[in-house]
C-alpha cells in the first residue's frame, strides 16, 4: 500500500487527467421531458454511478479512457442506465442498467443520446 501522501498525489493526478480529457463536455445535459441524460463530471461521479448501478464503470477506469465519454440517464433522482459514447464515432457503445441489464427505456435512451450528439461535436470543435 502507498503512503497516504502518495495516494492523495495519485488521486490528484487522476482527477487532473480526467478534467483534461473530459472537461470540455462538462455541463452537457439534455432531456426528452421524462428522461434526463448528463455527462459524469468527476471521478467521484463514476464511483457513485458504478456503486449504485453495480457495474464496472468505475473499477475499469472509464474516466481515463480517451475516446470514451460516460453519461448517466435518470428519471428524477433514479438512475436508469449508464451510457458510453465513443468520442471518435459519436456513437453509443453501450448503455447498461443495474447489474449490466437493459431497462425498459433502453432504446429511448440510445435515441435521445444519438439525437444530441451535436452537443458533443460542438464542444470538440470549440476546444
Amino acid at each position: 500500500d502507498l503512503p497516504l501522501s502518495l495516494r492523495r498525489q495519485r488521486q490528484m493526478c487522476i482527477r487532473d487527467r480526467f478534467k483534461e480529457l473530459k472537461g470540455k463536455f462538462f455541463g452537457i445535459a439534455f432531456t426528452d421531458g421524462t428522461l434526463q441524460v448528463r455527462v459524469l463530471e468527476s471521478v467521484h461521479d463514476h464511483l457513485v454511478e458504478g456503486t449504485l448501478m453495480h457495474h464496472c464503470v468505475f473499477s475499469n477506469a472509464y474516466y481515463l479512457k480517451e475516446n470514451s465519454l460516460i453519461l448517466s440517464a435518470t428519471i428524477g433522482e433514479k438512475r436508469i442506465e449508464t451510457v458510453e459514447v465513443n468520442l471518435q464515432t459519436l456513437k453509443v457503445v453501450q448503455s447498461r442498467a443495474v447489474c449490466n441489464g437493459i431497462s425498459e427505456y433502453h432504446n429511448r435512451i440510445i435515441t435521445l443520446v444519438e439525437n444530441n450528439v451535436h452537443l458533443f461535436r460542438q464542444r470538440m470543435k470549440a476546444a
